[in-house]
């Protein structure tokens, strides 16, 4: 809909205007008339306008001074100038107003048309840019959080931008961190009891909990720019924010303080409400974006290269137990664990992974950057005797061994029962010895089961959850349980139905979506099934 309003100090010459036209042939729907200047500005003033059409020579006040009067109440009016006075002077003043067309009179009605057709195209243009403007803004702000991080990461691994680039990105992304500043980077380390205690998806939410954790704890004090690192380790960079009186962000000796109390504080909150731990490691001031790269390549190194320090404030000016890295004596020790894969034989593997992993729990105090030498050096083993037996790994484990590195890494009895699960498979034995390796992959299958029962629990969910192929993991339970592991999902989701029919007064669909079924009907048919009775009659016994 668009608005045209014609004044005129000669009222015959506003009213055949506004009544001769074919107005409506252009989209406009509202017509507004006025004669005099002093009418018009108030209607400008409250009245939405889009087209103005004015004479320039009115009593009191004129039509260049109404264009002005628009374009002071900052109203995005596109004017027609009519005039009886081909002047140089009004010209002039007109294109200094912005006024689009400027007709001399008599003017002509095919020529007035043309002005508001393409005045009409120009300003639907603009509103399809203008949404497409804001659609494009709105997406970008819904997906703020991602930007901001893939942004960091792209600083982080060092991948080329420009600096026309960075700074745009950083005015639209909010990020109030300039080139030249001088920022803190902290690596946070969470405790491979967290790795352990729970699956891929639910260490994602958690890594966010102690994100949220640090930003409501530093936002007062520190600007805060932060992601997860491809080692799912969270980095975060910290610039100071500006105090009253100051004029240029310093690192000084409050600020790093402040710093250390509040990191202090946030390992505390950590422990008390995740129940485990984190090692947070600091970097000395590196200038924004040069030295970002550095900066977190020598905390990487740090982090790496540490022994497991649990619950400290490891920063890079302070002397680390840190020492020179030396090979996992016992990978490369005889026999060696391509030759036993080689030979078959499953005893001396087993003593010869017991060996390894001795190393790694003992002698290496879980060090990461033994842990990922174990994992890749066994990964190629597995690959190894996986192409000799005429498979491809992957039908094993599926695509856990694109990403289990991201995962079984930060743990050596993670890294113990991934080994073991897979050799398993490789030497495709009989009916499996039920060891504790094999207890534990039960307990994280049942534990998955339990806490996802209401949403999601599918063989491929499960499948995830442990890093294993859907249809391996079925077998593997089926050999170390002797039960079918969709007969055990269903016995559960009835036992879970029974109690909520015992115990509870929620109705049959609410029962039927806490228990994982889309549909009431399948619902009581699968329990009536199974118990022999519909959920409404065991309820009134």
């Amino acid at each position: 809909m668009i608005s045209l309003l014609i004044v005129d100090d000669q009222k015959h010459q506003v009213d055949s205007l506004a009544t001769t036209m074919p107005w409506e042939q252009y989209g406009i729907t509202k017509i507004h008339t006025a004669y005099s200047g002093q009418s018009a500005s108030e209607i400008i003033r409250t009245h939405p306008i889009d087209i103005l059409i004015t004479d320039i020579r009115m009593p009191g006040i004129s039509g260049l001074e109404l264009i002005e009067y628009a374009n002071e109440q900052n109203k995005k009016v596109d004017c027609i100038l009519l005039t009886g006075y081909a002047e140089f002077e009004y010209a002039k003043q007109a294109i200094e107003l912005h006024a689009i067309y400027y007709l001399i009179k008599p003017v002509r009605d095919e020529v007035l048309l043309d002005a508001i057709s393409k005045i009409v195209d120009k300003r639907q243009n603009e509103r399809q840019q203008h949404q497409i403007f804001e659609y494009a803004t709105s997406i970008v702000h819904q997906n703020l959080p991602l930007l901001k991080e893939n942004l960091l990461l792209e600083l982080l691994q060092n991948t080329d931008i420009s600096i026309n680039q960075l700074t745009d990105k950083l005015d639209m992304y909010r990020i109030p961190i300039a080139y030249g500043q001088l920022v803190k980077m902290a690596a946070i380390k969470l405790d491979p009891y967290f790795y352990e205690s729970y699956g891929a998806a639910d260490m994602k939410l958690l890594q966010f909990a102690v994100l949220n954790m640090a930003e409501e704890l530093l936002s007062e004090p520190f600007h805060i720019w932060a992601c997860i690192a491809p080692q799912g380790h969270l980095i975060m960079l910290l610039l100071p924010k500006l105090k009253e009186g100051q004029s240029d962000v310093q690192w000084d000796s409050a600020q790093e303080n402040i710093w250390l109390s509040l990191a202090n504080k946030l390992t505390e909150n950590v422990d008390y409400y995740l129940k485990g731990q984190i090692t947070v490691y600091v970097s000395n001031p590196a200038q924004f974006p040069e030295e970002i790269h550095s900066a977190y390549s020598s905390i990487v190194s740090k982090l790496m290269k540490s022994n497991q320090q649990r619950g400290m404030i490891v920063s890079a000016h302070q002397p680390t137990p840190d020492r020179d890295i030396k090979p996992l004596r016992s990978l490369y020790e005889q026999p060696l664990l391509l030759r036993l894969m080689d030979t078959g034989n499953r005893e001396k593997l087993n003593l010869k992974l017991s060996d390894i992993f001795a190393e790694l729990e003992h002698s290496q105090s879980d060090s990461h950057a033994h842990l990922r030498e174990a994992y890749l050096h066994m990964l190629s083993c597995f690959t190894y005797l996986a192409h000799k037996k005429g498979k491809v790994l992957e039908d094993i484990i599926g695509t856990a061994s694109n990403r289990a590195e991201h995962n079984v890494i930060h743990s050596a009895k993670l890294l113990k029962a991934w080994s073991l699960v897979i050799l398993d498979a490789l030497f495709d034995e009989g009916p499996l010895h039920v060891d504790d390796n094999h207890r534990q992959l039960v307990n994280k299958i049942h534990s998955f089961i339990e806490q996802h029962l209401g949403t999601d629990v599918t063989l491929q969910s499960i499948g995830d959850s442990v890093y294993l192929n859907a249809i391996y993991l079925s077998q593997i339970y089926k050999e170390i349980t002797g039960e079918n592991l969709s007969e055990y999902i269903l016995r559960v989701r009835m036992e879970k139905a029974k109690i909520l029919l015992e115990q509870s007064s929620y109705r049959i669909y609410e029962i039927t979506e806490r228990v994982g079924y889309q549909s009431s009907q399948h619902f009581i048919r699968t329990f009536k099934k199974y118990y022999g009775v519909t959920p409404e009659i065991y309820r009134k016994r």
